[in-house]
């Protein structure tokens, strides 16, 4: 009896799910049934394997591509990786970055949000969110003062009115990585619109594409990284030359103030100094802290400060 109640109950379920679709009830979020909360969001390009990996075939696999789905990124995916970024506007590399990981999540409906709101759309916008740094924010489905505050800064930062509300305009937003389009642009704006990135955004880019790459004392790439070896290749991207020591790269450049730091400025830590990190902004960092860990953000505020240089 028990067996037959469950069977009738989980049929029962099926049909509802079924007519709620016939009914013309608003689909599931685009994100659902992929895993992508995750601590950092790294670098995925091919030869990668892992859950992340996984995360970006299935996302791709919703957004109409087909991957291999196997957790092992190849370079056929890396390929639809490109025609997705190529699609939204975004630099097509065939590997992802903070905005890749961000219009891959935000993908899907567009509905209003505000504070208070509930739903498996307010965890897709904190997921977006987070992967552009805001990883205050708790992959939950509550659109409280945390979500507010950071929809706050996103807005902000994108040109949008700052309301804390999210609309069609966010998403949009979003879903071209977290730049708005530019008025009349339709989304393909010419290439004199977008500033040439100066060398310390170029450093910093390279820094968050390693970002859950694994710590090793003196390695500096491709996949392992001490602290001065990070900093040492993020600036050689830049074209800029740098010691493979943090002591070393503290007397290179033009010393810096806390309150005057740029994205790309090399930060120091602790007598030498011993540690250095490249600044993001509003007081992050990312850095190769030290064995067992990743290269991650973090804050200023949680080391000692040495002191700050800006090499190029």
């Amino acid at each position: 009896m028990r067996v037959l109640l469950t069977r009738v109950a989980v049929g029962a379920a099926a049909a509802a799910v079924s007519l709620g679709f016939l009914v013309g009830t608003t689909a599931p979020a685009s994100a659902a049934g992929c895993t992508t909360k995750f601590g950092t969001y790294s670098t995925v390009k091919a030869g990668k394997t892992g859950s992340k990996a996984g995360a970006v075939e299935c996302l791709l696999h919703q957004a109409g591509y087909a991957t291999s789905q196997n957790r092992s990124f190849s370079t056929s995916d890396a390929k639809k990786l490109k025609a997705f970024q190529t699609k939204h506007g975004l630099a097509g590399t065939g590997k992802t970055t903070g905005p890749t990981w961000a219009a891959l999540i935000a993908q899907g409906s567009t509905p209003t949000l505000e504070h208070g709101d509930t739903g498996t759309s307010v965890r897709r916008l904190q997921l977006a969110l987070r992967a552009l740094g805001h990883d205050e924010l708790p992959g939950t489905t509550l659109y409280g003062d945390l979500t507010r505050a950071a929809v706050e800064d996103f807005q902000a930062k994108a040109g949008l009115a700052v309301t804390g509300t999210t609309t069609a305009v966010e998403w949009a937003a979003l879903q071209a990585g977290g730049a708005a389009p530019a008025p009349g642009s339709g989304g393909s704006g010419g290439g004199d619109e977008t500033p040439a990135a100066t060398k310390g955004e170029v450093a910093l880019a390279f820094a968050k594409e390693q970002l859950g790459e694994k710590y090793k004392y003196g390695a500096a790439g491709p996949s392992k990284w001490d602290c001065s070896g990070l900093t040492m290749k993020a600036w050689a991207e830049a074209g800029v030359k740098l010691p493979h020591s943090s002591s070393a790269q503290y007397k290179i450049g033009k010393k810096v103030k806390k309150a005057d730091l740029r994205p790309g400025d090399l930060v120091f830590f602790y007598s030498g100094p011993s540690h250095v990190a490249i600044y993001v902004g509003d007081g992050k960092i990312i850095h190769a802290p030290k064995p067992g860990k990743t290269v991650e953000y973090s804050k200023v505020s949680y080391m000692p400060w040495k002191g700050a240089r800006r090499p190029g």
